[in-house]
């Protein structure tokens, strides 16, 4: 009967043993992964997302249709985080004055911004000028007052 006693006894003495390691060994592995992520999450910190390009002094424009005439919105970036990003709207120049230029089938096409309509169909192609004045025309380029109009179009037509 005591070696019975004696055996479990000492059954209960290694399986307390073991179970103690296992628990320990978890535990430590259980410290490792936190460490590891508050490490990475660390790092992560500490990096700063900069775009590529400075998109603070760009010019955004939203594009939509109302009353089934297209309406363009500027909007300029005013401060960006991890969160959020915060667009400030630019004021839209007036519209009862000056030209605006666009672009229909390849080609320059004035319109007028009073009435919104189209002023003087030109020959003058996309592709005939600069990059950078093509990415304003593609934009909606505005053209104040008739002197500047006609001023652009003897510059740039054949």
């Amino acid at each position: 009967m005591k070696r019975i006693i004696y055996g479990v006894g000492c059954f209960l003495i290694a399986l307390f043993f073991t179970v103690g390691f296992l628990i320990t060994y978890q535990l430590t592995d259980l410290k490792d992964r936190i460490y590891a992520l508050e490490e990475t999450n660390a790092s992560a910190k500490q990096q700063v997302s900069v775009p590529a390009v400075n998109y603070k002094n760009k010019t955004f424009v939203l594009e939509h249709y109302q009353d089934g005439i297209l309406q363009k919105e500027s909007f300029k970036l005013h401060s960006y985080g991890t969160d959020k990003v915060v667009f400030r709207q630019e004021e839209a120049p007036a519209k009862n004055a000056g030209y605006q230029l666009q672009v229909e089938e390849g080609y320059i096409v004035v319109y007028e911004n009073s009435q919104n309509q189209v002023f003087e169909y030109t020959d003058i192609p996309l592709e005939s000028l600069p990059k950078e004045l093509q990415g304003e025309v593609l934009l909606g380029k505005q053209i104040k007052t008739t002197d500047e109009l006609y001023n652009f179009l003897e510059n740039y037509s054949s």
